[in-house]
């Protein structure tokens, strides 16, 4: 039998009855990630309509979630692109291959000129080739010493 895969949309008033669901796998997120961010700073800009929140559904259960946001050149203001902020796939390779078709057609619909994504985690890099993600820019950074 073949397991189904679907993507639903989280609206922001729906946040609450998902959000159970999906602390655990943003929370994962950002400790790998090594973020600041608050479970409660997701909350708000979620609830907020700054982000999207995604969640995938393997065989009608909880498999996965992706947040998004939509951002803007600051000099160009036509260049906008889909930037996923977070993710975690617990459902396996198809629920990913299923968010990453997704995703493609969101930023299609939205007219993006790309999705891009920004973390710490290696295996971002080893599954995204997989889907034609490659490195886009290099960051140096010198770390400022004050002890």
């Amino acid at each position: 039998m073949v397991e189904s895969v679907e993507i639903i949309a989280v609206t922001p008033q729906a946040l609450h009855d998902w959000w159970p669901q999906v602390t655990d796998d943003l929370d994962e997120c950002r400790s790998h990630d090594k973020e600041e961010t608050w479970l409660e700073d997701i909350y708000c800009t979620l609830r907020m309509g700054n982000a999207f929140l995604y969640v995938g559904l393997k065989s009608g259960q909880y498999a996965g979630m992706m947040v998004v946001t939509r951002q803007q050149d600051q000099w160009q203001p036509r260049r906008h692109w889909l930037h996923v902020w977070y993710l975690n796939a617990r459902g396996g390779p198809d629920v990913i291959a299923k968010g990453m078709d997704f995703l493609e057609g969101l930023a299609r619909q939205q007219g993006d000129e790309m999705i891009t994504f920004r973390a710490d985690r290696v295996a971002f890099e080893r599954w995204g080739k997989r889907f034609g993600f490659k490195v886009g820019e290099l960051e140096l950074r010198r770390e400022i010493n004050y002890g």
